[in-house]
């Protein structure tokens, strides 16, 4: 008989459909939960994760009962849907599973919900069961048509904008950005990370469009970093409020960024009547714990995991490598999702490694690493590898003592830390 997990990861044989239809048809099924809590809905490109949890983190050490929904995992489902820090157990999701089943299974099979879908109507539900005082949810792909764009947020933030999921969202920064604003709201409060012209200028369209009101990172508000170590950043905020010596654990300037985002928000929080003192602002920021994200699992040698998963990503990897570690030469294991600008991504990684290993990640969706080898072979200079299996790979790279840089895609980050975990060598 079919597990009610199996019963969800089949819903991926529907791929990704993008529209909010199927997903407010269900919501309505079970009541419009969705608009039982007040919410804030983060997209853009990179950094939306890292904005989430950091908000969500204030939020909880404000004394509040917080929903986020994130996306993807990294080792369970159970992740994506988590309140006050604590996943969904796998009792509450086969039991929200069961519950979704019998409305899905009356449906004609076109008309099925994805994967994505099916799950974000289940965090919905939980969070309004588990009667969260507000949720933080991260936008899945793209904006407009993402099932989370269903939530009434009453603020949204977008982290900088670049090229990503082309085949679904469009092949210019112009299509892309347009998706991404597609997230604002009718009288709502937008808060936007620093943005290339052209997509700044769409999402002033759209805050015009909306009669919405902007805060935007360097014109607004800043933050200046004061100190780094391998296990540390501190810095200062300046908005409208200022917080000096703020420590996160988060590495890399693209963090600090994404902090203050996180930070402003909660300033526009507090303006809609919520209680956050400043100490939870400090509390929030420094209790963040968000894996796969520059993260370093070994010192010596280095071994630093991290989900860039397009040619932005690798940028600011590369730059955080060279802020962290300076001097210090790196082996990079790397495996890539068909649908990446991988040749891009390749093109980023060859001007920094020493030596290049391509494995496949257990998915459907994984580009074969003989086309990454192939296409890597052009480039003199840097040894080319193929290993298949993840945890092969890791074990022959250890054997040789050599720095190593992991990194093309959260579902490796993922594939990665389960061997970590499952080894007990997590740091």
């Amino acid at each position: 008989m079919e597990k009610p997990i199996e019963f969800l990861e089949r819903l991926s044989d529907f791929g990704i459909k993008l529209g909010l239809d199927k997903t407010l048809y269900l919501l309505k099924k079970f009541g419009n939960p969705h608009l039982k809590y007040p919410s804030i809905l983060i997209g853009g490109t990179n950094g939306k994760g890292s904005v989430a949890k950091v908000l969500s983190e204030i939020l909880y050490h404000s004394g509040y009962k917080v929903g986020l929904y994130t996306s993807p995992h990294l080792l369970k489902i159970n992740e994506r849907i988590c309140v006050n820090n604590k996943p969904i157990s796998d009792e509450k999701l086969n039991f929200y599973i069961k519950k979704l089943k019998k409305i899905i299974s009356d449906l004609p099979y076109h008309n099925y919900p994805t994967f994505f879908e099916a799950l974000t109507v289940i965090g919905f539900l939980y969070f309004f069961e588990e009667k969260v005082d507000i949720l933080v949810a991260e936008v899945g792909m793209g904006g407009r048509f993402d099932a989370t764009n269903v939530l009434p947020s009453f603020l949204e933030i977008i982290t900088p904008i670049s090229l990503d999921h082309t085949n679904y969202l469009g092949r210019t920064l112009n299509e892309i950005a347009l998706q991404k604003a597609g997230i604002i709201k009718s009288g709502s409060c937008v808060i936007s990370g620093r943005q290339k012209k052209v997509c700044e200028n769409i999402i002033m369209e759209k805050v015009r469009e909306k009669k919405a009101k902007i805060y935007t990172y360097l014109k607004d508000f800043r933050a200046k970093r004061v100190y780094q170590s391998v296990s540390c950043q501190i810095f200062n905020f300046y908005g409208n409020e200022k917080y000096k010596g703020l420590k996160t654990k988060l590495l890399g300037r693209h963090q600090i960024q994404n902090i203050s985002l996180a930070i402003q928000a909660s300033c526009i929080i507090k303006e809609n009547g919520f209680r956050i003192k400043d100490e939870s602002i400090y509390k929030g920021v420094e209790n963040t714990y968000w894996p796969a994200r520059f993260q370093i699992l070994k010192e010596n040698p280095i071994i630093i995991v991290d989900g860039a998963h397009n040619p932005e990503g690798i940028e600011i990897l590369k730059k955080t490598i060279s802020e962290v570690f300076p001097g210090e030469k790196f082996s990079f294991l790397v495996g890539i999702m068909k649908d990446k600008d991988w040749r891009n991504m390749l093109k980023k990684i060859f001007n920094i490694a020493d030596e290049i290993i391509f494995t496949r990640i257990d998915s459907e969706r994984a580009i074969e690493p003989e086309i990454l080898a192939d296409f890597s072979k052009r480039r003199k200079g840097i040894k080319i590898e193929i290993i298949k299996r993840v945890d092969e790979a890791l074990k022959e790279i250890e054997k040789r003592k050599k720095n190593l840089c992991i990194c093309g895609s959260l579902y490796l980050a993922g594939e990665v830390l389960k061997i970590f975990k499952r080894e007990r060598r997590i740091l």
